[in-house]
Order: C-alpha cells, then structure tokens, then sequence
C-alpha cells in the first residue's frame, strides 16, 4: 500500500477543498488521506482538527510556539519531518503566496518535483496530471508526473469541499523546529468587509471604466440585488488605490457562479484570475475589448446607461 496522501493548508476554507479533491485522489492511489495542522499552540488548534478529522482519515496535529511567525522555512521543516515519519509521498498544499513558498521549500527538502498553481489533478494511466495556467495565464500547461515524491500547490476553489465523511482520528506529533529567521514586528488586518472574495457565489467586478470610487456605490447595489459582493481589477486597487486587493493572476482568483465584468478590458492577467467562473457577463462601450471573448454573454454599450438599467430591471422583477 503506497504512503499517505498529506495536505495542508494555512487557511480552513482552503484545507477543506483539498480535503474534498484529495479524498478521491486518495482512494485511486489506495493511499490513506491524512490532514495536517500546523499551529503555534494556540486559538482552538484543537478544535479545528476535530472539525477536519471528520473529513480525513487522519490529522496529524502539530503544535510549537515556532510556528507563530510564518516563516515557510520553519513549515517546510515540519512538513518535511512529517513525510517521512508517515512515509508520504504525495502532498497538496494550497497554492496561496506562503503557500508556494512552503511547497517549493519542502520539494527541495523531498528532492521531488513541484508543480505550483495547480487547476486540476487527475490519475491517468498511472500517472499524476496536472494542469497550471503558464506565460502570465495566456496558456494552460498539461503536465504528468510518475507517482512517487511529489509536492502540489493547488489553486483555491479548485476543489469542492468534501462531502462524504469518514471520521477520522487527531494524532498530536512532535517535530523538532529551528527558531524563525523571521521576526514579527507588527500586524496590520486589512479593512474587508463582507464575505471573502474567493468564497463569493456572485462577483460583480469593476475596472477602468469606472470613472470615480463614488460610482462603485451602483456596482454595490447590482451585487446587493444578485446576492453577491464586488471586486475589482488590479488597475483600481494598484494604480488607484480605491481598494485594498483585487482579481487577477497577482491577486485573487475565484470561481464564481455568476461574474458580472462591468468596464474591464480583459486583459490576460485578469481573466487568470476568474477563468474558471461558471457564467461571466461584460459590460463594455469596446465590442473588441478581450472580456468579449471569454463571456458567456456581453452587452456592448455605456455602464452608466446599462448598469442602471440593470438595476431597474432587477428591482422590479423583485416586486
């Protein structure tokens, strides 16, 4: 019987889609599904790995005062010692900033292969395929791996979070943990309201067509009528300054059920982000604008005419 599958992830949401993508994954391997928790002692640690348990065949729960500063060094340490105290082999590992840097970090340690950004992984024929989105998202990447030592990052929401349960154990590990070279000075939280951008069922998005901050108040309202939040493109959270983060290959990348683009031109740095959105609306004055091409419908015209009329349209089939 090969090792265990492993996965972790620094953020629950996240852990529970690789829980989700790594179930079926494992029982194609025969491997078992074992979740791993990395935390510094405390803030319900415990709590959260009974909660996870009840998706894995195992959590193995690993607490040190090291891991209070998130240094990829000290996790890779401890994901490293993990692997070979379960004999892993395989480990999905969500592909978020620290997450990249973690997963590059213990491929290194495994001197294994490492694919980062994944979107999808599948067993054919005996082999691990994967895709990634490559050259700043303008290609998809189809690429095998033998199955054997190998560390994923996989992209957020690019699993469904589990559904069948199998209630597994909470095994408490030791590890032994360099200090961090790190030092935290200070933590900033990031003034977000409303549900997170990359758990959002409806996104409507803004971009350079959008003269004014103050005019976002009517992407609100269409959002607020469609039960969903608004994001933007990184030209109006970078070169603005009007938001704090954005959609695109350097920002956030959601899957939404519906994408309403609303004065965003398309460019292949910002479709890397929603690509995988289930319908995508555009609304741009530009029929030539790159948006066009990968919504599913548009409508060519002025948003400060069409975004209004949507809104009217809306409130009245509401009653």
């Amino acid at each position: 019987m090969p090792g265990p599958l492993l996965v972790w992830a620094e953020r629950r949401e996240l852990l529970l889609e690789l829980l989700g993508g790594g179930s079926e994954l494992a029982s194609s391997i025969g491997a078992l599904l074992k979740a791993v928790i990395l935390a510094p002692g405390a803030g319900g640690a415990s709590e959260l790995a009974e909660e996870v348990a009840t998706w894995a065949d195992e959590v193995l729960l690993v607490e040190d005062k090291r891991l209070s500063v998130l240094d990829s060094a000290v996790y890779a340490g401890a994901l490293h010692q993990l692997v070979e105290f379960e004999k892993a082999e395989l480990v999905l590992i969500g592909s978020t900033r620290f997450g990249r840097e973690v997963a590059a970090r213990l491929a290194a340690k495994m001197r294994a292969p490492c694919a980062t950004g994944c979107t999808s992984v599948k067993l054919e024929e005996g082999k691990l395929i994967v895709k990634r989105p490559v050259y700043a998202g303008r290609g998809i990447a189809r690429q095998a791996f033998e199955l054997g030592p190998c560390v994923l990052a996989i992209a957020p929401r690019t699993f469904e979070k589990p559904g069948e349960e199998k209630k597994g154990s909470v095994k408490k590990v030791e590890v032994e943990l360099p200090e961090p070279k790190l030092e935290l000075l200070s933590v900033k939280e990031k003034e977000i309201t409303g549900p997170r951008l990359e758990e959002a069922d409806v996104i409507v998005a803004g971009g350079r067509g959008v003269e004014k901050k103050e005019d976002f108040s009517m992407l609100e309202e269409l959002a607020s009528l469609l039960g969903g939040v608004v994001g933007c493109s990184r030209p109006i959270a970078e070169d603005r300054g009007w938001f704090p983060e954005w959609i695109g290959l350097s920002g956030k990348k959601v899957k939404p059920r519906l994408y309403v683009a609303v004065g965003i031109s398309g460019a292949i740095q910002h479709v890397a982000g929603m690509r995988d959105s289930r319908v995508v609306v555009a609304i741009n004055k530009d029929g030539e604008a790159p948006i066009i091409s990968v919504a599913d419908y548009y409508v060519v015209g002025d948003l400060y005419e069409v975004v209004p009329a949507l809104i009217r349209a809306l409130k009245k089939r509401k009653g």
